[in-house]
């Protein structure tokens, strides 16, 4: 069986900082380390990551006729057996990574070519149980049309396919920061079987302030499976993350790698602890791997402790930059 991973794709553009903020002083020259380019976004991040899980995946993404767009086809090429990738008129999304060691990732990120991704015209062959999609906050025709999304995955989920969403944050003065999100999700998550978000995606998208704690992860998770979701991983980087699900009906209902799943998933609520790394070796792309090892344990059918296990596991061997096993 397959898995299927769309959705937002773009260039990351990582310069190295040695221990000081670039800054932005006009006139002013700022000294940085060499220049990491590496292919970012859900599409490869999550679907990288579940490639070296052992997975047999397919991506589907846009990117734009240019030298970037070029760089996005080998590197995919080289990661994944089907690739679908779209051209389109418009640039190829990237993003500017600034990682400074003392403080988390902040993103310059370019929309580009995934404004024209529509998940109408995903062709997702026999063998495909599970239809991940990511970061629709980024990808301007997914937020722009509320039913758009919901629509594909009405569909996938009539053919017995799981479906799985990821967010990222909500920028202020983006698209996505007119978009009325409960509205969004409420149509939306009634058709998704797996959300993954992080506190800070949830809470962009809503405006929710405060700190995540326990509590609030717990009550605001609570509201997320209330749209209509059956599993929930709700996530606060270093804070850790919490696993709930619905009840055994809705688990029921789902796509049939989860739906096979039974009463065992069902009414659950597990905290889970962050992975302790000293020194990551990067961590762009560790909610990414994040889904991607609950996406792996679901599939290969372990209990909610379990699989929270796995994945709080597959997000350690991430940042330190280990080796993935299937």
């Amino acid at each position: 069986m397959a898995i299927a991973v769309a959705g937002h794709l773009c260039v990351d553009i990582t310069p190295r900082l040695d221990g000081h903020d670039p800054g932005l002083e006009p006139g002013v020259l700022y000294a940085v380390g060499p220049l990491r380019q590496q292919i970012g976004g859900s599409v490869a991040n999550t679907g990288g990551t579940l490639t070296r899980l052992g997975h047999d995946v397919r991506l589907h993404a846009c990117v734009g006729d240019d030298e970037l767009g070029g760089v996005c086809r080998r590197q995919l090429a080289e990661r994944v057996r089907t690739l679908d990738l779209a051209t389109t008129s418009l640039g190829t999304s990237y993003s500017i990574v600034i990682e400074h060691p003392r403080h988390d990732r902040t993103f310059w990120q370019y929309e580009g070519a995934n404004a024209d991704f529509d998940p109408r015209g995903l062709e997702l062959a026999e063998d495909v149980n599970v239809l991940h999609v990511g970061y629709p906050s980024l990808v301007p025709s997914l937020c722009g049309d509320t039913d758009l999304l919901a629509d594909a995955f009405r569909d996938a989920r009539s053919r017995g396919i799981v479906t799985s969403l990821d967010l990222a944050h909500v920028a202020d003065g983006s698209v996505a920061s007119r978009v009325d999100w409960r509205d969004w999700f409420a149509r939306t998550v009634a058709w998704t079987d797996i959300w993954s978000p992080s506190w800070d995606d949830v809470s962009s998208a809503l405006g929710l302030t405060g700190e995540a704690t326990p509590e609030r992860l717990e009550e605001t998770a609570a509201e997320m499976l209330s749209w209509g979701a059956a599993v929930v991983s709700l996530s606060a980087g270093t804070g850790g993350f919490i696993l709930r699900t619905a009840d055994a009906d809705r688990i029921a209902r789902a796509g049939e790698a989860v739906a096979s799943l039974g009463a065992e998933w069902a009414d659950r609520s597990i905290w889970f602890p962050a992975e302790t790394v000293e020194s990551p070796e990067t961590t762009v792309g560790a909610g990414d791997a994040l889904t991607a090892g609950l996406l792996d344990a679901i599939v290969r059918g372990l209990d909610p402790q379990a699989a929270g296990e796995h994945a709080r596991a597959v997000v350690g061997r991430h940042l330190r930059g280990e080796a993935l096993m299937p």
